[in-house]
């Protein structure tokens, strides 16, 4: 992630978690809940309450790109579970916003393949092996069967990685925990190959949709 440095690095981390939450809440959720546990450096160590209130108030008030529904827990000392602020995202204007302060590096060029025997993905000389028959490996599997950019619906993926076919059984309920489970096995996998392949994202999330990037 190449980051433009006219913006503290603090700012630039609230940033990346509302963008990474506002991926996948649904479209019509006008008011976004995030746990304050989400709210982390990229090194994984959480960010202090009296910092993530400045900022938050900084990207409210500062640059209009969401309203402050409730903050009241980061008034409070210490960090416990269930706590959660909540916002009002101008969507539009974030996402230009996020655009113009963190650009994404030019991806490594190729086309990324798919080893299912092995099973692992493959860009040039490099590999990223995948746990064999695990739900990282049944999402590829699906995934490659499209093309590049293509939108492919969460159910595709979620039959390949639970057997559960839709020729036989209907379609899958459009449960959270249904096409959560696809969302995180491809969170896993861009992990992985963000790490080994040196790829910012190789699947991209929106509206319960996955797009291969390369």
């Amino acid at each position: 992630m190449k980051i433009i440095m006219s913006l503290p690095k603090i700012i630039l981390d609230i940033i990346k978690v509302i963008h990474d939450k506002l991926e996948i809440a649904p479209g019509k959720d006008k008011v976004i809940p995030i746990s304050l546990w989400h709210f982390k450096d990229e090194n994984g160590d959480t960010i202090p309450k009296m910092d993530l209130k400045n900022g938050l108030r900084k990207l409210a008030e500062d640059e209009k790109l969401f309203q402050l529904k409730d903050i009241q827990c980061l008034d409070k000392l210490g960090r416990f579970s269930g706590e959660e602020i909540k916002i009002e995202v101008d969507r539009e204007r974030f996402e230009k916003f996020y655009k113009k302060h963190l650009q994404e590096q030019k991806a490594p060029t190729g086309k990324v393949e798919f080893l299912d025997e092995e099973p692992a993905l493959k860009l040039g000389d490099k590999k990223c092996a995948l746990p064999p028959y695990k739900n990282e490996h049944f999402f590829c599997r699906a995934a490659f069967e499209h093309q590049i950019n293509e939108p492919i619906d969460w159910s595709i993926i979620y039959e390949k990685m639970t057997g559960y076919y839709e020729e036989h059984f209907g379609k899958p309920k459009d449960a959270r925990e249904n096409w959560h489970r696809v969302y995180d096995a491809m969170e896993a996998i861009n992990k992985r190959t963000k790490e080994l392949l040196d790829i910012e994202k190789l699947f991209i999330w929106q509206e319960k949709t996955i797009k291969r990037t390369q």
